[in-house]
């Protein structure tokens, strides 16, 4: 029984299954606004297009090209935000996270980091560079929690001090601590009159789940401006491919509106509890199939998509052949590649009881070897 079993797995895998990169990007030749794009991407695919490294960027330029060899700017997933140094969810209520007091026509797109005004206590952004004082945040404290530190550094220097001495940059909720900072900044020997505060402009990918460093930015990018007296979302800017300078990446206004890149991800991750044929099942019957790991590429994004399971272990397309004392893949090749953990995968398995299928641990990233009957999440491959 096990031999005809191992023989279709086989020879379905290879009728089921082509050739390819994980990430599929697909080119929609239609005029959007970033978020209409976005909301495309998410409706149609997976998201708007993550780029993570030179592979990809080739990917993606190639599928423009086929269909529009005339484009010239395309969006891409990339977007600026402004997110709080300390990004603890649970200190923050509500819409805490997003008050802001910039001053008029702030920001700007000056720089990536924020100081506030002892005048007026508002907000300027600006580059990260300048050395000024700042405000710190102590959670330990038993009274006031905000820390004036006339001591002048650069912004980042500014964030690991406090990282270090007490628990951060001062974040700013609401409009009152608003004023007890500028308060604290004014009473205080503070000069000059700007102090850094925990708000930086980070670039985030639409996905959020990258946490890729590669970029392709143009010469000179990112450097969007704001018109002067403009109406515009000034909390976002947005990356698109631009053609005309060699298919680098430049920022502009999100309203586009331009053509875009989506991404369709071959991996899916699937939150029930199933044993490991009926999810063989399962994705057979979705036109996809256990996900099967032949390089570090593949296993990297299985580390990646497991680590939302609400198991332990995730069962991967891996079995154990008793006939002939191996294990297989079901897209039908054999190990060339393994990230087996300690005293698993030999291929001498206790056949006397079930067949034993391959799981990834959530802990630790790492294969073992399991009864067929456990049940567990698994990822399916499109």
């Amino acid at each position: 029984m096990e031999r005809i079993t191992l023989t279709s797995l086989l020879l379905t895998a290879v009728v089921s299954l082509s050739a390819g990169a994980l990430r599929q990007y697909h080119f929609v030749n239609e005029g959007k606004s970033w978020t209409e794009a976005q909301q495309h991407c998410r409706e149609k695919y997976t998201d708007l297009a993550t780029i993570t490294n030179t592979q990809d960027q080739t990917d993606a330029e190639r599928v423009i090209k086929s269909v529009d060899p005339k484009a010239v700017k395309v969006w891409i997933g990339l977007r600026s935000t402004w997110i709080w140094s300390l990004n603890d969810p649970t200190f923050y209520t509500a819409n805490e996270s997003q008050y802001r007091n910039w001053a008029s026509q702030q920001p700007q797109g000056d720089g990536d980091c924020v100081f506030m005004m002892k005048a007026d206590g508002q907000w300027h952004d600006e580059k990260c560079s300048p050395n000024r004082p700042f405000i710190c945040y102590n959670a330990e404290a038993t009274s006031e929690p905000f820390v004036p530190v006339s001591v002048q550094k650069n912004w980042t220097e500014a964030q690991s001090y406090c990282r270090h001495n007490y628990t951060d940059l001062a974040s700013v909720r609401n409009q009152t601590e608003n004023d007890k900072i500028q308060t604290f900044i004014q009473n205080n020997p503070i000069s000059p009159d700007k102090a850094w505060i925990g708000l930086s402009r980070l670039w985030v990918w639409s996905d959020n789940n990258s946490t890729s460093t590669f970029t392709h930015w143009h010469t000179d990018e990112p450097n969007y401006q704001f018109e002067a007296n403009s109406n515009e979302n000034r909390e976002h800017v947005c990356t698109s491919i631009d053609f005309c300078h060699q298919g680098r990446w430049v920022d502009d206004k999100c309203t586009g509106p331009y053509p875009f890149v989506c991404y369709d991800d071959k991996l899916v991750l699937i939150r029930q509890n199933q044993t490991w044929t009926e999810a063989l099942k399962y994705c057979r019957d979705k036109d996809m199939d256990l996900v099967s790991v032949d390089s570090l590429e593949i296993q990297l994004r299985v580390e990646n998509v497991s680590s939302t399971a609400s198991t332990a272990h995730v069962w991967l397309g891996l079995r154990h052949s008793c006939v002939l004392g191996l294990w297989f893949w079901v897209n039908g090749q054999t190990l060339c590649y393994d990230h087996w953990a300690p005293g698993h995968g030999t291929g001498e398995e206790d056949c006397t009881t079930t067949v034993r299928s391959g799981a990834i641990q959530t802990s630790d990233q790492r294969w073992i070897s399991l009864p067929e009957t456990e049940k567990n999440n698994f990822i399916c491959t499109k």
